[in-house]
This record gives C-alpha cells, structure tokens and sequence, in this order.
C-alpha cells in the first residue's frame, strides 16, 4: 500500500489527530461512516480480536518479518481460498453462522478462511507489524489481503448491516481508511507501553466527557424550551441554541461540576442562566408532576461554584429578570 494521497509529502504524520486531519481533508471517510466501521470491524474478524477494546494479537516475530518478501499481484489476487469460501456459504444457512463485529453480522468464519490465505504465503502469525510504519512492506500486503477478503465478504451479502454508501466505497478510501485504523493501533499500544492502565483510563475519560455532552445537550434543550415559553426576545433565545457555547463548568476526577467563571461569560450572563433554569424546574414542574423532576439534576443548578455560595446567584434583580423576560412585542 503506497502513501496515502494528500499527505503532505507523502509522509508519515507524527500524531493520530494530525493524520485524523489531513485524511479528512482529503475526502477520507470519517471513522464512523459505515464503510469504515465495516472495515473496522472485519479487520478485527480476522485478527481474532473479539471486542474494540480487547487486546490485540502481538506482531508476528522478527524471524518471519525478516525472510518475508512481497508476493506478486497476481499471486495475492487468487480466488483458490475465496472459492472454497463461496463453496462454504453456499453449503450452509448463512443466519446460522457465529458472528462478531459491534453490530454482530460478520459471520466469525470469514477468520479461518482468511488464515488459510495467509498460509499459502507462509505467513502463520495473522497480525500486523505493529513497530513498523503502516506502509511498511509487510503492513501494506497485510492490509491489502485483509482488504481483499472484506470485498468478497461486502460482495457477498455478509455485511449487509452496514448501510455503505456507494461514494466512499472505493479501494483507494479502503486503503486510507485501514491505515488509519493501523495507525491509531500503533498509537494504543504505545500508551499502553507507558501505563498499562491506560485503556481504562481512556474510557474513563470518555465516558465523563459523553456524560458532559449530553447534559449541556439537554441543558440547552430546556433552556430554549423555556425561553420559548416564556416568550422571551429571539436574541435572547438563540444565546442558548448551542450548548457548547453556553455552559461554564467542568467536572473533575470525583464526578463533581464546578463553575469555571470563564473571561468570556459575564455575571449577568451566569446569572440569567442560573434564573433560567429556575423557570425550567417550575415549568417541567408544572408539565410533568414534582415527582418526575429533581432541581438537582438541572446542569447549572448542581454546579459547585468554588468562589460563590448557592444565594450568590440570585443577585439578578427582579426588575432585570421582569425585564429580560417580558414577551417580544407582536409585529403590527
């Protein structure tokens, strides 16, 4: 497998956000379009990798790596295993077969086939280099096999959960795509070399910052169904539309929120979301019944302010609030 096109210079980029970048500038499919995540999926298939975040199987020995010589094309191309593949499914009701993959229909026999492959080539450990670059003599025929098995299973029927869109499917995306996929392998395991408690860590870290999203998503729902209620101004109302742009807390190692008083969120600013949310409660309140809503669980009420006690946020005067929250005038 050749460089990539539109690496700059061809090169190897140092980190995975940076190649995460220049792929997608260059048109690649995203990580989580179907036809990547096909091949995803398939790709640990055929390693024996059973789930995402299960160890991957070790590189195979500096013996075999060293004696390994490129096969011809034509020679990489036979359909003899393939053949005796289609002869399989044809032998057998295809729904009876064990699957694997995130969404479960990669019929887990696609490994043994894709072993015997490699055994004509005398390759007995089925891995990828994974100290050597993804193009690497070995990682790119690797690649390119794994890649010929995934076209016959895709044009056979066994990935047809996967609902591929016919502009990414090209085999120079699915070149691209699985060097992605190595490259960040490469990545893991080089945390993991650091500290061997790195993968929990990591999911740690991303099930808290899910968590984060969702509650400014929902935070921000409210907060707009509220104003929308309250008939407040549309300049107003739009503040809120983006839940990124409107929170200012953060949560650290134990689950709790803090307030961040970030430079660009003015006290009226915080003030008026924090009155906001007050009307939200009465409003779900009043919608739902007391006992389906929790003050608590509101984003910006269960924020621990580390400078301000809880009283300090209702300095907004009344009369501002009156203000702020008078209907727009209807247009005559």
């Amino acid at each position: 497998m050749a460089n990539p096109t539109g690496l700059q210079n061809g090169s190897m980029p140092t980190t995975v956000s940076n190649l995460r970048s220049k792929l997608r500038t260059s048109g690649i499919p995203t990580g989580n379009s179907a036809f990547a995540r096909s091949i995803h999926d398939f790709t640990r298939v055929v390693l024996g990798v059973k789930a995402a975040k299960s160890d991957l199987p070790p590189a195979p020995p500096q013996s075999q790596l060293l004696t390994f010589k490129t096969p011809s094309n034509e020679a990489s191309a036979s359909s003899v295993i393939l053949a005796r593949f289609r002869s399989y499914l044809s032998e057998h009701n295809v729904a009876d077969l064990e699957v694997g993959g995130r969404i479960k229909c990669i019929p887990i026999v696609c490994r043994q086939f894709f072993v015997q492959d490699m055994a004509h080539f005398n390759v007995q450990h089925v891995s990828f280099a994974w100290d050597q670059s993804p193009d690497s003599p070995f990682n790119a025929w690797f690649a390119s096999m794994i890649l010929k098995h995934w076209t016959f299973a895709k044009n056979t029927g066994l990935l047809y959960k996967y609902a591929i869109s016919p502009n990414d499917d090209t085999a120079a995306h699915g070149q691209k795509v699985l060097f992605r996929w190595i490259h960040g392998r490469q990545a893991d395991l080089r945390q993991l070399t650091r500290n061997v408690n790195w993968r929990q860590l990591k999911a740690a870290r991303e099930k808290r910052s899910k968590r984060k999203k969702q509650d400014c998503l929902k935070s921000s729902d409210h907060r707009v169904d509220t104003c929308v209620a309250l008939a407040l101004p549309a300049t107003l109302t739009r503040i809120f539309m983006d839940p990124a742009c409107t929170s200012d807390m953060e949560e650290d190692e134990a689950g709790n929120l803090h307030r961040m008083h970030v430079p660009w969120r003015s006290q009226e600013m915080t003030q008026f979301a924090h009155k906001l949310d007050e009307a939200t409660v009465d409003r779900l309140r009043k919608e739902k019944g007391v006992q389906y809503v929790q003050r608590a669980k509101l984003l910006e009420l269960r924020c621990e302010d580390p400078e301000a006690s809880h009283e300090d946020h209702g300095q907004i005067t009344s009369a501002t609030w009156e203000y702020l929250t008078r209907p727009s005038p209807r247009p005559t």
